[in-house]
């Protein structure tokens, strides 16, 4: 079965954010959250379920993690929206986030 999973590094600090919510939607359906752990992972964003075809969407909700370090920031949530066409392999979702800009990408 395939999974889901995310991990979050905070590039200012070089460390991992934790404590950050996530939450998975399908067609616009939440279908799972979770929270970083310490690594700033989330291992299984399925809910024990198997993945779907389907536009899927993570949302990071950042604002707190920020404002727990009395840090701004120009985000409050970030949506990486992506599409799941094959749902046979692993899909990882990584954010690589600094206060005012994020990056995300298919990883392994």
């Amino acid at each position: 079965m395939s999974t889901l999973s995310t991990h979050i590094l905070d590039t200012t600090t070089g460390q991992p954010a934790a404590g950050v919510k996530v939450t998975h939607s399908v067609d616009g359906k939440l279908v799972a959250n979770g929270v970083t752990n310490g690594d700033g992972r989330v291992a299984d964003l399925l809910g024990g379920q198997p993945i779907t075809a389907g536009n899927h969407t993570l949302t990071f909700e950042v604002g707190p993690y920020f404002a727990a370090d009395n840090r701004e920031t120009f985000f409050s949530d970030i949506n990486v929206d992506f599409v799941v066409t094959d749902v046979n392999p692993n899909y990882h979702v990584p954010l690589l986030l600094s206060p005012f800009s994020f990056t995300s990408y298919r990883g392994s």
